[in-house]
């Protein structure tokens, strides 16, 4: 009797834990099925989804090999449409194999496309990546009078077949005898990159619209593109020259001295100038034609110094004048060519000058003096009355210059470059728990920073420079 007890005690233990087993099997598969991948949309999916719903509706879908394409380089995709007779699964038939598979159907006796079937494209690329399409143009679409007419107009004749992308998507139908407009599509991507899945649709009529198959995609409605037409016209050259003198006197200006010169037939020249020591500022304006036809004017202009070529300041903006501004540390003479006038006009240059701010140190050579005063013009910052607190030099790399300060002052630093070439400058200051700094910028030779000691005796003055052969020096004065 105990045996047999055992033994019916045994085979329910047993029973138990394969009910526990089966238990844990199910919950374990529950778990797969509730905890798998997770659910993401990426480029591939959504051209698996256009792919598939346009299948679903009787088309015939081929999914071309994805496309990488840069900024600034056209890429023209050739687009075989999926031949007639042979069924295109979503997704696994790419251009090489929809040509392969229309070959085939060819020999094998498949029917033409009819001739109002629709052919449909779709570019498909990450939502940020703005780009247009333009399908091939047919011969004798637009004569050559007619486009230049367009043109002299101000409307660009390819702007009107080209498609712009709405979040990354853009698609293209052709009916009938216009599908042959579809065999070739040129690329052009607005953004750095992209990355492109295409798919191709053939069906007897226009498939269903991207708007539909990705929501997601959809945007508010889109603006056109408005045609700005031609630039503004800056009006007499005697008002602009008087307005850029008042302007001028009223920050502080006491001279102002015009010179001019006539442009070339194509609107460029040079002015060679011998300026003093101080702050310039060089207004260049150019007279306007009256002739009804004539060119744009926009002055581009730049100052060097003569004999080195030292790039003193540079005006590539969209406005008809141009405007250059720079400190220099000794007279010297100071190149300024310019192009944009309309032909051969006259073309004003109007120097304002400032003096040399006082106590700014010239024992660092004149390109430091110039560069120390331009940072104190840049910054606004007013004319030092002493002079300075602290002096030093330094090279390529980062400098730690710590310097004694009197509590409840304030001062202004400035770092400027003396010798070889600056990529990129910066000055910080470290207050207690207060920190500023300013960057050179693009061109720029200095940086300067403002601060203001509550109760701290010392400031820690942090100078970066990278370049060619750097030299800097740095000056600190102390500001009423």
């Amino acid at each position: 009797m105990a045996a047999a007890r055992g033994l019916v005690e045994r085979g329910r233990r047993a029973a138990a834990g394969a009910a526990r087993g089966a238990a844990l099997a199910a919950l374990t598969a529950l778990a797969g099925l509730t905890a798998g991948a997770p659910a993401r949309a990426d480029l591939g999916d959504d051209a698996a989804r256009v792919a598939r719903m346009w299948s679903l509706s009787g088309a015939r879908v081929a999914r071309l090999p994805p496309t990488f394409v840069e900024h600034g380089r056209l890429r023209v995709v050739a687009i075989d449409p999926p031949p007639a007779g042979v069924a295109g699964a979503p997704g696994a038939v790419s251009a090489s194999g929809a040509a392969s598979a229309g070959r085939a159907a060819g020999a094998s006796g498949a029917v033409a496309p009819k001739a109002e079937e629709c052919l449909a494209v779709a570019f498909l690329a990450p939502r940020i990546v703005d780009f247009t399409l333009e399908p091939e143009s047919s011969s004798g679409e637009l004569s050559a009078l007619e486009g230049l007419v367009h043109r002299l107009r101000g409307q660009d004749p390819e702007d009107e077949r080209r498609i712009h992308s709405v979040a990354g998507a853009a698609a293209i139908v052709r009916c009938g005898d216009a599908r042959e407009t579809l065999r070739r599509v040129a690329l052009e991507v607005l953004s750095p990159r992209g990355a492109f899945e295409v798919v191709v649709a053939a069906s007897s009529g226009p498939p269903e619209r991207l708007e539909s198959i990705l929501p997601e995609r959809v945007s508010g409605p889109v603006a056109p593109r408005g045609d700005p037409g031609r630039p503004a016209e800056p009006g007499p050259l005697d008002t602009r020259v008087a307005r850029a003198a008042r302007r001028a006197r009223a920050d502080g200006a006491p001279r102002v001295a015009p010179l001019d010169m006539r442009a070339s037939t194509v609107g460029t020249g040079q002015f060679s100038v011998k300026l003093a020591e101080g702050c310039h500022r060089l207004d260049l304006m150019a007279e306007v034609p009256s002739a009804t036809v004539r060119r744009a004017t926009d002055l581009d202009a730049e100052a060097r110094e003569a004999g080195t070529g030292r790039l003193l300041d540079r005006d590539r903006s969209d406005a008809p004048d141009a405007r250059l501004d720079f400190c220099l540390g000794g007279s010297g003479v100071v190149e300024v060519p310019f192009l944009g006038a309309a032909g051969p006009v006259k073309v004003v240059l109007s120097d304002a000058q400032w003096p040399m701010p006082p106590h700014v140190p010239g024992y660092f050579g004149a390109r430091a003096r110039g560069n120390l005063a331009a940072v104190l013009k840049r910054r606004h910052a007013p004319a030092p009355r002493a002079q300075a607190i602290a002096e030093a030099v330094g090279a390529q790399g980062d400098t730690l210059v710590p310097v004694e300060v009197e509590p409840g002052r304030c001062y202004f630093a400035a770092a400027a470059l003396a010798r070889g070439e600056m990529r990129a400058l910066r000055i910080s200051v470290e207050l207690g728990d207060r920190a500023a700094r300013d960057d050179a910028g693009e061109g720029g030779e200095g940086a300067g920073v403002a601060f203001c000691s509550e109760i701290e005796e010392s400031a820690a003055l942090r100078v970066s420079a990278r370049g060619g052969s750097p030299v800097w020096v740095l000056a600190v004065w102390p500001m009423d």
